[in-house]
């Protein structure tokens, strides 16, 4: 049990866990130890501020879906009004079902900024009153004739309700990318601090290990020392 193979605890200690050994390893390891660390905070850091820079270009994408699918709205709608078929309202259709996502998502990706969180809030309501109009067109169509849903169709020009959810969502985008140069340069903040830690764990790895080395040999070479290397 005390010894296997000429393997022995005693001999493990005076052959492994010598003084210069300990000297050489513990003070390195703490360093590393200290580097692991330092970089993963680092990391994180930086893939948090990345995952904010991609956020907010998702964002602007889906601002860009939102017109997308009003302007389809409205060439389905207008389409219908102009030619009395059915078929042409497959646009308007489903703009409607994708409008309702569209909005769930680009509240989502703002939900940490309450000043776009309003002006978000305040394009649904916009939607909704665009959406209204068109369906209201609709059934005076199919109600009236056609005259009378185009005739309508001109009042509901001059409220330009179209123009002016465009001006909002010109905000949200303006104020996004705004945003994304604020957070582009925390990133590339990041990406230094990493490369800098990097830098400082080497310099300290090596620091250390040759500090000890200079005081191992002084110790070798001091009289009486009972080190052995």
């Amino acid at each position: 049990m005390g010894q296997r193979d000429g393997w022995s605890w005693q001999s493990l200690r005076e052959n492994y866990l010598t003084i210069p050994t300990l000297l050489r390893s513990i003070p390195i390891g703490v360093v590393i130890a200290a580097g692991v660390l330092a970089t993963t905070w680092t990391h994180n850091l930086l893939s948090d501020h990345q995952d904010m820079v991609v956020h907010t270009y998702e964002a602007i994408d889906k601002t860009k879906d939102v017109l997308i699918a009003l302007d389809d709205a409205e060439t389905g709608q207008r389409g219908y009004l102009v030619s009395s078929d059915r078929r042409y309202l497959a646009p308007y259709e489903g703009a409607l079902t994708r409008l309702k996502t569209l909005e769930s998502e680009l509240l989502n990706r703002v939900s940490d900024n309450s000043s776009q969180v309003e002006r978000v809030k305040q394009l649904g309501g916009l939607i909704d009153r665009k959406l209204a109009e068109l369906s209201q067109s609709i059934k005076l169509h199919d109600a009236e004739g056609a005259e009378a849903a185009r005739t309508q169709e001109i009042g509901y020009m001059a409220e330009a309700t179209m123009d002016r959810i465009r001006e909002v969502i010109r905000e949200i985008t303006d104020s996004e990318r705004n945003l994304v140069q604020t957070r582009q340069a925390e990133v590339d903040a990041d990406e230094l601090r990493v490369r800098l830690v990097a830098i400082v764990v080497g310099l300290a790895s090596f620091l250390t290990r040759a500090g000890v080395e200079i005081y191992l040999t002084r110790k070798r070479r001091s009289p009486g020392n009972d080190l052995s290397l």
